[in-house]
């Protein structure tokens, strides 16, 4: 669960309270917010009863009273807002933090639904990150919105309303999974079935054939298995490795061919991926195959240090971090769960730190 690094000063998340549908802080803020306007007035009005201009004096209490209409009506809207508030929390027995909307939905829903909007720039590149043509550019956070029962639920802050949706979950509430965790739920599914796809190295080569990619999937989960950090490189101009992995402040880059059992690797693949590191200095390389190495091939690693893993080698590894066997149980929603990591891949990389600090 995301920790609630966005607390408001108010209220968090958790159980209702009674009488607390009228929020001083909340009060406070909108008079805060209009502070400037306020003293305008005051010093207006002040102006114009010096005058002792009896047209003046009138128009002055016109304005006074409107300003007093005015901030009673504030009020009033403050009170109907809260009110609605303690509605909704008696409803889904949570309590609501400060800064979300809550509206009545327009159908009633046994089983919520929500959407995450995450923070983007105003104008940004195909990547998403910062458009510096423009000065004035600004990172825009959208609402996400859930609809449960009769209620609306909106909020800019994109963390503390993902921990507001778990925490509904948690009280019972069902709440059907929104597009980003679907996408991590096919992802976990798909790495279950990656984990098995037979007990010899031909087993994997006939599993990947068809699809060398998915092969570099495989062997990236499995290295993640054992700790590592994984980043899987384009499938076109990968740049002589397949894999750019990190674990205990050293970088590994590794190569992997899917080959049959009879087709060993040979040198020019194991010096393309030397070639490779000349830029970028990792401190060390690792050849991963469903076959074997030819005698050059292996001269050659013994020469500039590459690690080498062959078929058996790789379907001991695959034995030793997963079992012997395929796993049968399917993931689990909760394993649909989004961790702060994952909400930082939906946000672009150069305000990923603003928000890192939060979990």
């Amino acid at each position: 669960m995301v920790r609630s690094g966005l607390r408001d000063t108010c209220r968090g998340v958790g159980r209702p309270r009674k009488r607390d549908w009228i929020c001083f802080p909340r009060l406070m803020g909108v008079i805060a917010e209009n502070r400037d306007m306020i003293d305008q007035f005051l010093s207006v009005l002040r102006t114009l009863v010096e005058t002792e201009n009896p047209v003046l004096v009138l128009l002055g209490v016109v304005i006074t009273v409107f300003v007093v209409v005015w901030v009673l009506l504030m009020l009033i809207n403050a009170a109907i807002i809260g009110m609605r508030r303690l509605r909704a929390e008696a409803d889904v027995g949570v309590r609501i933090p400060m800064g979300f909307r809550v509206k009545p939905a327009k159908i009633n829903r046994e089983t919520g639904a929500f959407i995450l909007v995450y923070p983007r720039w105003q104008k940004a590149n195909k990547d998403g990150t910062r458009n510096y043509r423009y000065r004035d550019n600004a990172v825009v956070k959208g609402f996400s919105v859930l609809e449960l029962g009769r209620w609306r639920f909106a909020s800019r802050s994109v963390l503390q309303f993902y921990e507001f949706v778990v925490r509904l979950r948690s009280m019972g509430h069902v709440i059907a999974p929104s597009r980003e965790e679907m996408e991590k739920l096919n992802q976990v599914s798909a790495r279950a079935r990656l984990r098995w796809t037979g007990n010899t190295s031909g087993g994997l080569y006939h599993r990947f054939a068809e699809a060398p990619s998915q092969f570099e999937t495989f062997c990236a989960e499995l290295y993640r298995e054992l700790g590592y950090q994984v980043e899987v490189t384009p499938p076109v101009a990968d740049g002589g490795f397949d894999l750019d992995m990190f674990r205990s402040g050293e970088r590994t880059l590794v190569e992997c061919k899917c080959f049959k059992p009879d087709n060993p690797v040979c040198r020019p693949v194991l010096q393309k991926l030397f070639g490779a590191n000349a830029t970028e200095n990792a401190n060390r390389l690792i050849a991963v195959t469903t076959s074997t190495f030819s005698r050059g091939a292996i001269a050659y690693a013994k020469e500039v240090g590459i690690e080498l893993v062959e078929g058996r080698d790789l379907v001991a590894m695959c034995s030793r971090v997963w079992g012997a066997h395929s796993p049968t149980q399917e993931p689990m929603m909760e394993d649909a769960q989004l961790s702060l990591e994952d909400h930082l891949l939906n946000m672009p990389i150069d305000i990923r730190d603003r928000y890192a600090s939060l979990g």
